[in-house]
């Protein structure tokens, strides 16, 4: 708190002002903090992370809900940032639903002003699953009415249905709008990261091999050396190779190259189909685009 003072009358009276902004408030800052700790993650298959897995996630913590529009209405005022693209849309702007209509740039400077940063995949993915390898937040077996997934517009965060809640309390991974996640890439021939969507299956027999990459503390350890891309078998150190070029081309982002960024999103949606609902499901959009299934929600290194 920071010590100010006003007059009264001839009086000077000491009066206590607040440190922290005023826009700050319980809800927006209700988070979920996940321990640290390997996971196994992903699925053998082109729309998601390369798994199943092994990976090292340090401890974080991230949002239990999404960012609804009275959360992005506070930034914009306070920021002076545009405002989401549904924002004078009655069927998408009231106070209680998540705020869609946002590009990632948008959502990431959303984070940033609260203080914190969009959740990488795997952050989300091993929150999503609980650490235990499930599929959906409430088990492993799908249940439509679980989560909401029909309809034409999103509804409020609190009517989501209560299956659509982890056990450590996150709400909405599974169905209401999809979310942006921090990994970007770069999508050329309409594939976001090319070299990277297309691991079509793993071998897992080399447990040793496993326990040891993952005694190095490295930040991806695997069940084998080698994932099978299209007809062809990829060393692992390639697709690391892949990605960080990937990564540093999405940095660049030089036009005319005919690339461009593209981000990963993850949870299925009410406009989304059955099959997106798992949790290892992975889509992409361009960085700055927008659509009115997509929202995102925020999360902060540490606990």
């Amino acid at each position: 708190m920071k010590l100010a003072a006003v007059f009264v009358g001839m009086a000077l009276l000491p009066v206590w002002w607040p440190a922290a902004p005023l826009w700050a408030d319980p809800l927006k800052d209700d988070m979920v903090v996940i321990n640290a700790g390997p996971v196994e993650l992903g699925a053998p298959d082109k729309n998601s992370l390369a798994g199943p897995a092994l990976y090292q996630v340090d401890s974080f913590s991230i949002d239990r809900r999404e960012v609804s529009n009275s959360d992005y209405n506070r930034f914009t005022r306070a920021s002076g940032h545009q405002a989401a693209a549904f924002a004078d849309d009655d069927d998408f702007n009231r106070p209680d639903q998540p705020v869609t209509g946002v590009t990632w740039e948008d959502a990431n400077a959303y984070c940033r002003w609260a203080g914190k940063r969009l959740p990488s995949e795997i952050e989300w993915e091993k929150a999503a699953r609980s650490g235990d390898g499930r599929l959906y937040p409430w088990g492993n077996e799908f249940r439509a009415s679980y989560a909401y997934l029909t309809g034409e517009v999103p509804i409020a965060i609190s009517s989501y249905p209560p299956q659509d809640t982890t056990p450590q309390g996150l709400i909405g991974m599974a169905g209401g709008v999809s979310e942006w996640v921090n990994n970007i890439q770069i999508a050329f021939g309409g594939i976001c990261g090319r070299a990277l969507s297309h691991q079509s299956g793993k071998t897992t027999s080399d447990r040793p091999v496993f326990d040891q990459l993952l005694a190095k503390g490295g930040e991806l350890a695997s069940f084998a050396p080698a994932c099978v891309v299209g007809s062809q078998t990829a060393s692992m150190a390639v697709i690391a190779h892949n990605e960080r070029l990937s990564k540093l081309l999405a940095r660049l982002g030089k036009p005319g190259w005919g690339m461009e960024k593209c981000a990963y999103i993850k949870g299925n949606s009410f406009n989304g189909l059955a099959h997106m609902t798992k949790l290892t499901n992975r889509m992409w959009d361009y960085t700055n685009t927008v659509a009115e299934f997509v929202g995102f929600r925020c999360a902060k290194s540490g606990s």
